[in-house]
């Protein structure tokens, strides 16, 4: 490829992305809904964050009990703000631009939505293609995002039976 050649391609996906994350913007926060977000009072995350964990709960959770589809994610949500008030800032920030990532990253891969607007088989996909990677940002991104989901899941009480656990012992 000539250099010619190389600015064009560049500056066609430019355009492109910068379209796409226009479009994307308009249409972010829509996946939950506006009165589970003001519900929400969250501190450390932000309403658009929400909504990417929420999906990623949703789909790592898939068929857990009880479902965390329930309340609509909002335990999971809640949570995972209270636990991330307690870590560093470099921490919670890591783990912001990792929410950010995930959300964006089919538009990388040429699909013209979100990870919150795919359809369920689509986000599993793409977990599923995180799990595996070559790349370790993405193995370990998944694998913060499954253990802060799993966290937050089986902290509650009504997790305890369906793994057999009795309860803490104090």
């Amino acid at each position: 490829m000539n250099r010619r050649r190389f600015f064009q391609v560049s500056a066609l996906g430019s355009v492109g992305l910068m379209t796409a994350l226009f479009v994307g913007e308009h249409t972010y926060g829509r996946a939950l809904s506006a009165a589970l977000v003001t519900k929400l009072s969250l501190s450390v995350l932000s309403d658009a964050e929400a909504v990417t964990l929420r999906a990623v709960a949703l789909r790592v959770l898939d068929g857990a009990i009880p479902s965390p589809a329930t309340d609509g994610g909002a335990a999971i949500c809640q949570f995972a703000d209270r636990y991330l008030q307690s870590l560093p800032t470099g921490l919670r920030r890591d783990l912001r631009a990792l929410l950010h990532l995930v959300e964006l990253y089919p538009l990388l891969t040429l699909k013209l939505a979100r990870f919150s607007h795919l359809r369920p088989d689509e986000q599993d996909a793409m977990l599923s293609s995180w799990q595996d990677s070559r790349v370790g940002l993405f193995r370990q991104g998944f694998q913060g995002l499954k253990s802060l989901c799993c966290l937050a899941h089986y902290q509650d009480e009504r997790s305890f039976a369906s793994i057999h656990y009795a309860g803490p012992l104090l």
